[in-house]
Formats: C-alpha cells, structure tokens, sequence
C-alpha cells in the first residue's frame, strides 16, 4: 500500500513504532527520553501507541535521534501537484 494512501492513524502507528525502535537503539527507557526532551513518559507512550504529538516535539524526537536531515527534506522539497503525482504513479 502506498504511505499516502494509508490512514492517518496508520501512519501514527508507524512512526510511533519507529521513535520505538529509535529509542531502544540508544537504550533509553521512555523516562530517560522523556528528560531529554522535556515531556511526560506518559507522552513518550502515547507517541509510541500511535496517539500523535505535536509538531515541536516531533522536531525534538528528530534532533535527539540526529534525524533532522529528515526535516530538511521536508523543508527542501517542491511540492508536487495532485496531477503530478497522479502522472508519477500511473506510469
């Protein structure tokens, strides 16, 4: 299934399961991370569950995991239209 085509809540779940990960990598425990940026381990586990955050601190998961080339990607990118895309994926 194409990213875009899947539900929101999907997509929640995805990234949540990914800061998981991400965390687990640097053997931190949802407190520890939750110091680090300053939120709840409550907050931390409802992120990881797929129940959304906000965008400040999803930019500061990004910069504690030194992903915020991701960011910048974002940020860089021109935006495709509903016709460009259309044409890019019926090829």
């Amino acid at each position: 299934m194409l990213f875009y085509a899947k539900l929101d809540g999907e997509i929640l779940e995805e990234i949540g399961a990914k800061i998981k990960g991400l965390r687990k990598n640097k053997r931190y425990n949802q407190e520890q991370l939750a110091i680090k940026i300053g939120v709840s381990r409550k907050h931390i586990s409802d992120i990881e569950a797929g129940r959304g955050t906000s965008l400040l601190i999803f930019i500061k998961l990004l910069k504690e995991f030194n992903k915020t080339e991701k960011l910048l990607e974002i940020l860089n990118s021109s935006p495709i239209s509903p016709k460009e895309m259309y044409e890019k994926e019926n090829k």
